[in-house]
């Protein structure tokens, strides 16, 4: 498996590849599909190759393309935290009038409490963590062997003005997978 960040502007966007397919983590602002394209092409990524998406959390710099990238065939696969903020995700991002509303397939609702859901659905060593603290839909994915995608979620020796709580709690959960290495939303990747 290999890690290729095809972000663009300031966030990060991954596109994890495994078994000659891709996995998408996070996907840019509405109305960024082309940027999105332009990233593929420089890494000679092909649509087609890409199968899946998940995002981390729902604010519009990490999801506001899903959508159109679902209707290019890609599936969005959320966990069933993340399915209680979708409607009003999807009211707030509203207000971009190039937002597609999100909608997601029942079978791809997948339950953050299965150590092996990753492997079952996608065929990827991992499992996903809810990690509350940026937002409370916010996820973790773990990806046994690479690395912990965490988009927006306050790494707490670096940004203290957001550190509560459930930051600590959230940390505290990925401190005891497996993985040392950290893949942020924003910023150069971490260890742990």
């Amino acid at each position: 498996m290999n890690v290729i960040n095809i972000g663009y502007g300031s966030t990060n966007y991954y596109a994890i590849g495994f078994q000659e397919k891709y996995l998408l983590i996070d996907v840019g602002l509405p109305g960024t599909l082309g940027k999105m394209a332009s990233q593929l092409r420089k890494y000679n990524i092909p649509w087609s190759d890409i199968h899946y998406l998940m995002v981390t959390h729902f604010h519009t710099d990490h999801c506001g393309i899903a959508q159109e990238i679902q209707s290019m065939g890609v599936e969005l696969i959320i966990s069933r935290t993340q399915s209680d903020f979708l409607e009003s995700a999807n009211e707030t991002m509203k207000k971009f009038s190039s937002f597609k509303e999100i909608k997601v397939e029942a079978h791809n609702i997948i339950n953050e409490h299965d150590q092996a859901v990753l492997t079952k659905k996608m065929g990827i060593p991992g499992y996903i963590l809810h990690t509350p603290g940026h937002s409370d839909d916010s996820i973790s994915i773990v990806i046994e062997g690479l690395g912990i995608f965490t988009g927006d979620l306050p790494y707490n020796h670096h940004m203290s003005m957001e550190t509560n709580e459930k930051v600590d709690q959230s940390w505290s959960r990925l401190r005891n997978t497996n993985e040392h290495k950290v893949f942020p939303g924003h910023g150069q990747p971490l260890m742990l």
